[in-house]
Formats: structure tokens, sequence, C-alpha cells
């Protein structure tokens, strides 16, 4: 009779703490629910800032509403845009397939802006590296550089990106270039481009206004944007902007796994915590190819000319605004692979003083005069142009990546090294064994990375 009860109590023990058990691990997969990592933020006006919310699920939609949207507008992707002094709340709901489910409320007090003017940052160049220099025209890029088929400048919008949002690392307290040119080794770590959950930061689909693909319109264009692994609004990150090849779109590197090489390099320590943007580098209406010959003519290169135009007065302002960036060309990259590497090299030496640093990997014709694919090209520079000019001659990481059995750029990438090298432009030139493909290009990225963004201390 003993035993019975026994046995009995001993089930009921155990019965409970299955229970117990089983409501413990509810709660704790209740606690992993998405919730405000704040309910209370204090902003001024013409500052930008972003809802934070923690242990987001990838499945949801983030719905943010303002109370008071002419005192503060919120995003789509829940950046707050202080316009006028108050008090907002911002409601965020959470949507998982056909559930609805209200996050809260974030309470927005909103103070007059500084009267104060703050110091100028001065951008003056970082000592000069032990690589000699050699006097370069005062104007690296010719006139012609600029795409004919851009639209004026009058067209861009009235406002540049706020000032009050990024803002600028002093020259003086980054690590200077030469060090880094004159590094000659190219290896990666085996896994450098494999998915590795651990390393994993966030991607955002972006949705900007562009006023310079059709003269008085204004276009839709998309871009992703790569955040680092616990990306925080407390803190502001360098931004590297990252152009497909030719046929491609913003979705291309993303396609590619690319941002795993971005991630990786970081989560080894090999590069610095930043920001990754990869655009459509194709600055037209369709944002694809036009013309005949399956994309291969002049008209379709133009918008990739185009680009230019877009990146400095549409895209980078967005970026600015609604990201917590750093500015200044010390805190600013740009790269590209084949027909963004040209986009790549167009852009870096036009716009000297807002690139520091310039990664071409498998870089197409276009930079100089050619006849390839059929299609007959003026060159955006010529062999004596694509230069730095003298304030940056040691103050500019160039790199110009070409696979040894490329077929498709062909002699193009060395054409430009050889150019550089006549120009007594310090750089390096990357030879990877491979092709026309991610096994040349993102070896050659993850060792861009690793000589970018340095600060000293």
């Amino acid at each position: 009779m003993l035993k019975t009860i026994a046995r009995k109590s001993l089930c009921i023990v155990l019965a409970t703490g299955v229970i117990c058990s089983a409501f413990s691990g509810s709660h704790s997969q209740a606690a992993k629910k998405a919730a405000l990592k704040t309910k209370k933020m204090s902003m001024k006006v013409g500052q930008s800032k972003k809802v934070a919310i923690k242990n987001r699920n990838k499945k949801a939609v983030y719905r943010f509403v303002s109370s008071s949207p002419k005192k503060a507008s919120v995003s789509k992707s829940g950046v707050i845009k202080a316009k006028k002094t108050g008090t907002v709340k911002i409601t965020v709901t959470e949507k998982i397939k056909k559930k609805t489910r209200k996050l809260g409320k974030v309470t927005v007090q909103i103070k007059a802006k500084d009267t104060k003017k703050e110091p100028t940052v001065t951008n003056a160049p970082t000592t000069p590296s032990t690589v000699p220099a050699t006097a370069a025209p005062a104007s690296a890029a010719p006139a012609s550089a600029a795409p004919a088929s851009a639209v004026p400048a009058s067209a861009a919008p009235a406002s540049a990106a706020p000032t009050d949002q990024p803002t600028e690392t002093p020259a003086s307290t980054m690590k200077p270039i030469g060090p880094y040119v004159e590094d000659t080794s190219s290896d990666v770590p085996s896994d450098f481009s494999k998915i590795i959950k651990e390393n994993e930061g966030t991607v955002e689909d972006i949705t900007y206004d562009s006023t310079v693909i059709k003269e008085g319109a204004t276009v839709k264009r998309k871009a992703k944007v790569v955040l680092p692994k616990d990306y925080s609004e407390d803190k502001k990150y360098p931004v590297v902007y990252m152009q497909h090849g030719i046929f491609g779109n913003e979705t291309t590197m993303y396609g590619e796994k690319v941002q795993n090489v971005f991630w990786n390099a970081m989560a080894n320590g090999d590069a610095e915590e930043m920001i990754a943007v990869f655009p459509n580098a194709c600055a037209n209406e369709t944002g694809g190819s036009v013309g005949e010959n399956g994309g291969f003519n002049t008209e379709h290169y133009s918008a990739y000319n185009n680009f230019l135009n877009d990146l400095e007065k549409c895209l980078m302002p967005y970026i600015n605004e609604h990201y917590s960036t750093l500015t200044g060309r010390e805190n600013t990259a740009i790269c590209g692979f084949s027909m963004g590497g040209r986009v790549t090299l167009h852009i870096g030496f036009t716009l000297q003083d807002t690139f520091r640093y310039v990664g071409a990997f498998c870089p197409a014709p276009g930079i100089f005069t050619h006849n390839d694919n059929g299609v007959n090209e003026t060159g955006l520079f010529t062999p004596e142009t694509f230069t730095l000019q003298d304030q940056y001659m040691n103050d500019t990481l160039v790199m110009i990546v070409k696979g040894t059995k490329d077929g498709v750029v062909k002699q193009f990438p060395k054409d430009y090294h050889d150019a550089l090298t006549a120009n007594k432009v310090p750089h390096i030139f990357m030879e990877l064994p491979g092709g026309h493909d991610g096994n040349v290009y993102k070896p050659g990225l993850y060792n861009f990375l690793r000589r970018i963004f340095h600060r000293e201390g």
C-alpha cells in the first residue's frame, strides 16, 4: 500500500516537474519575442533616429505610426525625423502572417536645435607615407568624365545631407595609407566567404528618390544596406558603396552572398565595423539594360556613368540621413566588380575629395578609349589624366584586382595599372588565380576591406 502511494506521489512530482519545465520553456520563448529597446527618446529638431527593436523576427513586418507627423515623421524602416518641438508618440506593431501584435509606444521629446555654431572639422590630408609622390595635374578628372546624359546639377535636391546626424573623423586620427598600399599580402582565411550565422548582421531594403535620372522628374530607386552585427544608433560607422557588374541590380551582390565577406572580415578582426551599401549602379529609368546588341551599347553604358550623379546627389545623402554614419573621405569607400569596377574607378578618381578608398575588382573597359564587345567608347579619362591630385597622392588607397585567366575584361585591368604606374600613383595591383567571377573578386574584396578605415589608437 505504502509502495503504491509512493509511486503515485513520485508520478505527481515528475508530472509537475514536466509541467513546470514546459511552462518555463514557454515562458523563455515568450521572453524572446520582439520588444522595444527603449520607450523614451530625446531628439533635437533636424535629427534622425531609428526605433530600436530587440529580437526582431525576420519573417515579421514592423509598422511605425507617428501621432503627429508634422512634429516627427517616421519611415517604413522606423527612422524618426524630428521636425518641430513637442512630444510625439510612435506606435509600433508587429505583423507575422495574419497576426498583428502591438509592441508599444515610443515617447519622443523634441527640443529646439542648438543655435550655437559648431567648430568646423578640418579634413587635412594625413601625414604623407613613405611612398614617393610626384606632381599631378590640379584636376585629375577631365570635364569629359561627366556623362553627357547626366541631368544638370540644378535638378538635384536643394538640401544636402543633414550635418547634425553624420559626423566626420578628423584626418589626424586616421592611420597613414602608405603601409596598407605597400602590403603585398593577398591571403584570406579558408572560410572568409562562408555563411557563418554567429557573424551575421542584418540587411535592409531601402527606396530613395533620385532627381538625376530624368530631367524634371523624381524616380524611385532601390538599394540594400548591410549592417554589422549589433548595429547600434549609439555608434557611428564608416560606409562602403559596392557596385555590381553589367546586367545586375541592387540584389546581385546580396544574391552572391557578398554580405558574408563583410561580416566575416569584421568578425575576424581583419576589418573595422562598417556599413555596406549595394545599390543599382545602372542609373536610368528602368535600372536595367536598354538599346541594341543585348545591352552592349553606349546608351546602356552611359547609365552606369550617370550613377556618379545618383550616388553623390541622392543615395549618399539618403544613407547619411537614415543611418548612423561617419562622413568625410576618411570614412567613405567605393568598390565594385566588372562594370561596377569601372564605375568605381570613374567615381573614385572624379570625386577624390569624397572617397579615400577605391577598390576595382576585374574592372571593365571604358576608363580609356576602347572598342570591345562591339562598343566603341571615348574614355572617361586618358592615360595621362588618370591620376590623383597632389593632396591625395599619398592619402588614397587604390586597389585593382585582376584574374589570371579573366577572358571577359582581358587586358583592361592591367592597362589601368600601367597608367597609374606611369603617373607614379601609389596603388595595389593584385593578380589572383581564376577568371571573371567570385573566385577572384571576393578574395579581392576581403583584402580591400582589411586595408580601409583604420584609426590611430
